[in-house]
C-alpha cells in the first residue's frame, strides 16, 4: 500500500490534469501530479531521455544502477519494460561483479555506487566522468542524470508509489514522458 495514495482526479488542478492526460498512465505520473509542478518537472525527464541530449545506454545504466543501490524496485520495473537494454545487460547491472559490462560501464556503475552512498563523487571519479565523456559540460549531465535518479528513487519509495499491476500496464510506453498510443487512464 501506497505511504501516500495516489490522487483521484478532484485533488489535482485543472492545469495538472490536462497536462496529465497525454502522458502514460502510470502511477509516477499521477504521484508526481501532486507536486502541482508536473509540467515542469516532465520538461526535465523529457531532457534527460532524450538520446541527443545525453546517452541513452549510459543513462539507463544510471537508472539500474541508482536504484540498485536504493533498493528501488518501482523504477527497475518500469525500465525494464521499455528502457531498450537486454535482460542480460540488466542483470549485469544489477550484480556486484558486473561481469559482462565494459570498463567504462562499470565506471559509471562505481559513480553511481558513489553518489548515492555519499551524496557527492569523489575529485577522481569526477575526473574519471570528464575523461570518459570528453569534457565538463558531458561529466555535468552524467552528474545531473545520476542525482536526478536519486531523487527520484527517494521520492518514489518515500511516497510509496505501487507498482502497476494488470496485464501489461507498460503496454505502449516508449519512455517515461511519451506513450504510442492513448492516454490511459
Amino acid at each position: 500500500m501506497a505511504k501516500i495514495p495516489l490522487p483521484i482526479d478532484s485533488e489535482l488542478d485543472d492545469r495538472t490534469l490536462k497536462f496529465i492526460a497525454g502522458l502514460p498512465g502510470l502511477n509516477i505520473v499521477r504521484m508526481l501530479a501532486r507536486t502541482g509542478i508536473a509540467p515542469e518537472i516532465y520538461t526535465t525527464v523529457s531532457a534527460i531521455f532524450n538520446d541527443d541530449w545525453f546517452p541513452r545506454i549510459d543513462r539507463e545504466i544510471m537508472l539500474f544502477r541508482t536504484c540498485r543501490v536504493n533498493d528501488s524496485q518501482y523504477e527497475i520495473e518500469q525500465h525494464m519494460a521499455y528502457g531498450g537494454l537486454d535482460r542480460a545487460m540488466v542483470n549485469a547491472i544489477l550484480s556486484d561483479g558486473m561481469d559482462g559490462l565494459t570498463e567504462a560501464q562499470k565506471m559509471i556503475c562505481r559513480a553511481c555506487d558513489e553518489i548515492t552512498a555519499k551524496a557527492k563523487l569523489s575529485d577522481g571519479t569526477v575526473q574519471a566522468l570528464v575523461r570518459h565523456y570528453g569534457g565538463y559540460n558531458e561529466a555535468c549531465k552524467a552528474i545531473f542524470v545520476m542525482s536526478w535518479f536519486n531523487m527520484l528513487s527517494r521520492y518514489v519509495d518515500s511516497t510509496g508509489i505501487p507498482i502497476e499491476d494488470g496485464p501489461d500496464p507498460y503496454a505502449g510506453i516508449t519512455g517515461p514522458s511519451t506513450s504510442a498510443g492513448p492516454s490511459r487512464k
